[in-house]
Parts: structure tokens; C-alpha cells; sequence
């Protein structure tokens, strides 16, 4: 393993081969390297970002290539984002998730070693002896607990392939209908503000893009300042509302659904509800698709994509937009009744993130 003052020439000279084959633009290269990032693997972003020349890149998405090339290419880490929290516990603690995700972006053979570290960050922060939290799962409480006493809500766990934490200050609780191609879908939404931290796939973009929301089987959670047009915006109500109310009717209706089945049905009621946003969404799924079931958004993305194709008989961006909405009409349905088929009994997965 090359020591931490090699990577980023490695990187470099990583770049020289996907000069040739890899992506010819600027957007092109943002977009590859976005997959990476969301499979947790900088590395390869940066060199995505490092193959299309110099010349071709400016304004924001110069900027954009700049900020990660600093972030994931320094050595030592670059200082904690977490500056303006007064609150010097809450502070510690995001900047040792932050350090955290620097490492485990850094250098994914290692995520565990990642891991490890912020165990022993957070218990030593916390005070917490290591039999009563031998593992995240078990100080998780205690970080909660100790973020709210001191008025930030939080949102933990992992988000794949990462540990996540989400921090922000005020929320209120609001009922909505959702009117799923299924039939109509009842849910709390608790809308959340003033966020110190989007979570790591934030982190990963240099807050380019960032998570704007998740279920759990009780209610669900919007970002409210990722959405221009607040709760009546297009983008609400399809990207969040009906995408997470999809991930909460899934719940309740089938028996410990993957998170790429719960993303791959949520990612076609998007597709069959969207106008405006049809165009911006499609673009998402067709440029960050993988194979690895642990990044379920890109996974997902890929079979919705394949199956749209074999059902089209084209790319779904070449459809009308009555042509699209109906296949994944379709092929939601088509998926429903094979699991009303096969899984009789209902569950409730673990929580799941829209990106």
C-alpha cells in the first residue's frame, strides 16, 4: 500500500489510461466520478476527474474538481468542515465522522480500519468504556442522546456503503396522502432545517448534491432546503414524497425487501409520476448505474434502466413522456405481483435514504 504522500500521484497516473477511453467532458467526468463516490471509492473519482484535460474545465465545475482534488488528495486531511458549531461537542463529534469519511473515501480497502478509528474517536469523546459500546451500533445511542441534550437531531446508522450522520436543528411534523400508482399512501413527514451536516455523501461532492431524505417504518424525513419550491415543488412531492412514501408502503406490504428492491421500486414511481423533473432524473439514473448491491442507488439504478430498455424497446430518455410513465407503470406492477406471489408475510426493513 503507497503512503498517504504518494496517493495523489498515483492517482494522477491512474488518470493517464481513462484519458483515452474514459469520459470526454467535464459533466461526463463529474458524473463517473459521482458513481464512484457513491460506491465509496474516491480514488477513482479523483482519477475520473484527473482525464479530461485541464483546459476543458471552469467555473463551478473547476471549482468542483478543485474542492475534491484538496479534500481526498491531502495529506494530512483537510480541516474539519464543522468550524461554525459553537458547541465544541457537537463539533468533535462531526469532525470525527468527517475524518472518518475522508479515511474510509480515501482508501476503501481500509474502510474498516475507518471504522475501527471512529469507535475509538467517539468512545474516548463520549466517555464511553468499550464493554458497555464494543461496536458503532452500541454508541450510536449514546452520540443521539448526547447531540439532542444539546438541541441538534440526528440521523445515524449507515447509509451503504458509510456510517452516516446528518445533523441539523429544527423540524415540525406534517400529514400528507400520497397518490402512489398503487393506490393512495398515508404518511407523517417530519421536515427538517438548518442543517449543520447533509451526511456523507454530501461530504463526498463537496456538497454538490447530498441525500434528501429517508423512511423508517413509523414516518418519513424530508432535507427541506435541498427542494426548490418547498412542499408543493415538483421535486417534493415526486423525488421525496412519493419516492419515500413508495419505501414505507414496501414496508408495511413485504418481508425484508434488499435496499436496491426497495430503491429499484421507489426509482420507477419517480419515473411513472415525473414531468418537470423526468428529464433531471433520468440523467441521474442513466450516468451513476454499478454492480455492487452494497451501493444500492447505483445498483438500482442500473436495473431500472435495463428493464425500461427491454420493455421500450429504446433508452428512456428517447420516449415521450406518456410512453415512459406507462413502462414504469408497468414494470412496478409486474414487480408487485411477483412478490405478492412469492412473500406472503410482511416486514420492515432497516431505514433506507433517497439520493
Amino acid at each position: 500500500m503507497p503512503r498517504p504522500a504518494s496517493l495523489l500521484t498515483a492517482l494522477l497516473l491512474l488518470a493517464a489510461p481513462l484519458h483515452a477511453a474514459g469520459p470526454s467532458s467535464p459533466q461526463a467526468a463529474i458524473d463517473a466520478s459521482t458513481a464512484a463516490m457513491f460506491e465509496g471509492d474516491a480514488p477513482r473519482a479523483l482519477a475520473l476527474l484527473a482525464s479530461v484535460p485541464d483546459a476543458q474545465w471552469s467555473g463551478k465545475d473547476l471549482a468542483y474538481r478543485q474542492c475534491l482534488q484538496a479534500r481526498f488528495g491531502a495529506t494530512p486531511p483537510p480541516a474539519p468542515a464543522s468550524t461554525a458549531i459553537d458547541d465544541p461537542v457537537v463539533r468533535d463529534v462531526l469532525g470525527a465522522y468527517q475524518h472518518y469519511w475522508w479515511a474510509a473515501l480515501r482508501e476503501p480497502a481500509r474502510r474498516s480500519q475507518a471504522e475501527a478509528a471512529l469507535l475509538a474517536d467517539l468512545r474516548g469523546q463520549l466517555k464511553v468504556d468499550a464493554k458497555a459500546a464494543p461496536t458503532l451500533d452500541d454508541v450510536e445511542p449514546v452520540v443521539e442522546r448526547t447531540l439532542l441534550a444539546r438541541g441538534w437531531h440526528a440521523q445515524l446508522g449507515v447509509t451503504p456503503p458509510l456510517r452516516e450522520l446528518m445533523l441539523w436543528h429544527s423540524q415540525e411534523t406534517r400529514p400528507f396522502v400520497v397518490s402512489l400508482p398503487d393506490g393512495p399512501q398515508p404518511v407523517d413527514v417530519d421536515l427538517l432545517a438548518d442543517f449543520a451536516s447533509y451526511g456523507w455523501s454530501s461530504f463526498a461532492r463537496c456538497d454538490r448534491g447530498a441525500n434528501g431524505g429517508w423512511t423508517t417504518d413509523t414516518k418519513l424525513f424530508a432535507v427541506l432546503p435541498l427542494y426548490d419550491g418547498g412542499v408543493d415543488g415538483e421535486d417534493f412531492r415526486v423525488v421525496f414524497l412519493a419516492h419515500e412514501a413508495q419505501h414505507f408502503a414496501d414496508k408495511q406490504r413485504f418481508k425484508n425487501l434488499a435496499n436496491w428492491e426497495l430503491e429499484y421500486r421507489a426509482k420507477l414511481v419517480e419515473l411513472a409520476m415525473a414531468d418537470k423533473v423526468r428529464e433531471r432524473r433520468l440523467h441521474y439514473f442513466l450516468t451513476s448505474q454499478g454492480d455492487d448491491t452494497n451501493a444500492p442507488h447505483n445498483y438500482a439504478n442500473k436495473r431500472v434502466i435495463d428493464d425500461l430498455r427491454t420493455r421500450l424497446g429504446a433508452s428512456p430518455e428517447t420516449v415521450p413522456v406518456a410512453t415512459l410513465q406507462a413502462a414504469a407503470r408497468e414494470l412496478l406492477h409486474a414487480d408487485t405481483q411477483r412478490r405478492l406471489a412469492s412473500t406472503p408475510a410482511s416486514g420492515t426493513p432497516s431505514a433506507t435514504q433517497r439520493m
